[in-house]
């Protein structure tokens, strides 16, 4: 298991020093930061001094050093337009978002699981066709698409829910359904296919034979087994509602971490653009190694496969 997770530590950190030299070129290919910052009337001096101040003036490989050595300790510098430092920016933005993802995911996860369970305990029904029409809907369906009729129904016309803002609960209901509703509709699907190859195995064949009710196979045996491909699809949900929220948080205004990498592309405010894009890989890379884990503990097959 320690080979195991020595193997999956090195991965993670050769992915986000390619996700890092990545950010580096993208953000320089977009344009001159430098250009960005000057007025109509600035000269040539001002061009030249805000280049030395932000390091532009430097080789491209000191510049990309200065970069990681300081991402490494946590400093993501100066936002060229509040000039606040990124990490407080994104210490400010990221537990919003956490909030938001974590009240997606459980709800995403209550409407999911029943209704995957349903679909395959009924499969070829009513039940189970409404499932699968359902999941398809969910899955292609644009979010942003979704919050905006959401919008129209319960703020425009009702009148029951704020549009924006996250200060109550009710601030919580349309941004979390939009954003869960994705997740719920892989859910269904995955947990569906799981479900019926668990139904149809021997040991639930058995403890049909052995007399238990229909309904504790299902709820007991058989969902405990197939909860094992949906802690992965779940667990970076996790991540991908963390990094992809860019939308929903725009259509709400959610101040979270989505919105604020929103304003910074719009600004072209490279610095946030960075620490935003690598904080989200982090995320996401840190998830993956978690689920891993997890995994390889549940499943020793894996880490002996590794």
């Amino acid at each position: 298991m320690q080979r195991y997770i020595a193997v999956r530590v090195a991965q993670l950190v050769i992915t986000m020093l390619a996700l890092s030299v990545l950010i580096f070129g993208l953000v320089r290919a977009a344009g001159d930061p430098a250009a960005l910052m000057l007025d109509p009337s600035s000269t040539k001096r001002d061009y030249d001094l805000i280049r030395a101040d932000l390091g532009l003036d430097q080789p491209v490989v000191v510049q990309y050093w200065r970069f990681v050595s300081r991402a490494v300790q946590g400093d993501l510098g100066l936002s060229i337009r509040s000039k606040r430092p990124v990490r407080e920016m994104i210490a400010e933005a990221l537990p919003n978002t956490a909030k938001l993802a974590l009240a997606s995911m459980l709800l995403g996860l209550a409407m999911a699981i029943p209704l995957g369970v349903l679909a395959a305990a009924n499969k070829g029904t009513w039940i189970d066709a409404v499932a699968r029409y359902v999941a398809g809907f969910g899955q292609s369906v644009p979010t942003f698409w979704v919050g905006l009729v959401l919008i129209h129904i319960f703020v425009i016309q009702l009148g029951w829910l704020p549009s924006s803002g996250m200060d109550s609960w009710q601030h919580y209901i349309m941004p979390s359904f939009t954003l869960g509703l994705f997740m719920m509709a892989g859910i269904v699907r995955l947990l569906r296919s799981s479900m019926l190859e668990v139904l149809d195995s021997e040991f639930v064949k058995l403890a049909r034979l052995k007399g238990l009710s229909e309904r504790r196979v299902i709820w007991r045996h058989a969902l405990r087994n197939s909860l094992l491909s949906v802690l992965s699809f779940g667990g970076m949900y996790i991540a991908i509602l963390m990094t992809g929220a860019i939308l929903v948080e725009t259509v709400f205004a959610w101040p979270g971490f989505g919105r604020m990498a929103q304003s910074a592309i719009l600004n072209q405010d490279f610095p946030v653009i960075q620490g935003v894009v690598l904080t989200g890989g982090a995320i996401v890379v840190v998830m993956s190694l978690v689920i891993d884990l997890l995994y390889a503990w549940l499943d020793p097959r894996i880490r002996l496969e590794a």
